[in-house]
């Protein structure tokens, strides 16, 4: 566990996600289509692909873990109107996935899945901005940190994770939908277990939407915006007053 600790906890969630998933493979022409789980996936990572946007879509037999699915023609997965081609690996199992620039991607979108009996489920969701606003170039370990952010509303599963990155001093703080504000707080205790003389934050937005049209399995569309990682520089009250007060 110690080589993980740097890195963020949804990393090691995915990670974790992937290990209790099955990636076995069947046919949707097989199973009752009233027991096929939909999942839909957008990741955005800044640091990693500025300018892509990867769409992603999976279908299971009889719940989250279950069994991943070929969709059977006349079954098909379409994203605003566009067929996703199918993809396999050992570790995910059969999915449908491909990627779009990220320039044109902030409106509303739909995912349209047609199953073996020709019967549609469409869900929709919107793909907001989110940025970071003024990130102060230094923090006093004797004061919270305050870094405002801007995007659209969260709503009740939504939240923002800001993890501690290369650091022997990892922490993770949460903004949620019952946070008020706009603005996410670093508390002192966790600035001055801080050792080094800079602070690497990893930001992360997550959004979970819940389906309007599904089967009686259910499913869900998440949303995984990851920012530029932010480096602020860590000082002590008079490393402060020296440096903005000369």
């Amino acid at each position: 566990m110690t080589a993980l600790k740097n890195y963020p906890l949804l990393f090691i969630f995915l990670l974790a996600f992937i290990s209790c998933s099955s990636s076995e493979i069947g046919e949707s022409k097989d199973v009752n289509q009233e027991t096929i789980y939909q999942e839909y996936k957008i990741e955005f990572n800044e640091a990693e692909k500025a300018d892509t946007v990867e769409v992603w879509a999976q279908f299971r037999f009889a719940g989250s873990d279950g069994t991943t699915l070929v969709l059977n023609n006349p079954s098909k997965i379409e994203f605003d109107g566009t067929a996703i081609p199918v993809d396999s690996n050992e570790y995910r199992g059969a999915f449908y996935r491909f990627n779009t620039p990220v320039k044109d991607f902030f409106t509303r979108h739909h995912f349209t899945f047609t199953n073996v009996n020709n019967k549609k489920y469409q869900n929709d969701f919107s793909f907001d901005a989110f940025k970071l606003l003024t990130v102060p170039p230094v923090a006093v370990a004797t004061q919270p940190l305050n870094i405002p952010f801007e995007t659209a509303p969260l709503q009740a599963d939504d939240y923002i994770e800001v993890n501690a990155v290369n650091t022997d001093s990892s922490f993770t703080v949460k903004f949620t939908a019952a946070d008020a504000g706009n603005s996410i707080t670093i508390p002192v205790n966790e600035l001055q277990r801080q050792k080094g003389k800079e602070l690497s934050l990893s930001v992360v937005l997550y959004r979970k939407i819940p389906l309007h049209e599904k089967t009686k399995e259910g499913g869900q569309i998440e949303i995984f915006y990851t920012l530029k990682p932010v480096t602020i520089k860590l000082a002590n009250t008079d490393q402060y007053t020296f440096l903005f007060h000369p």
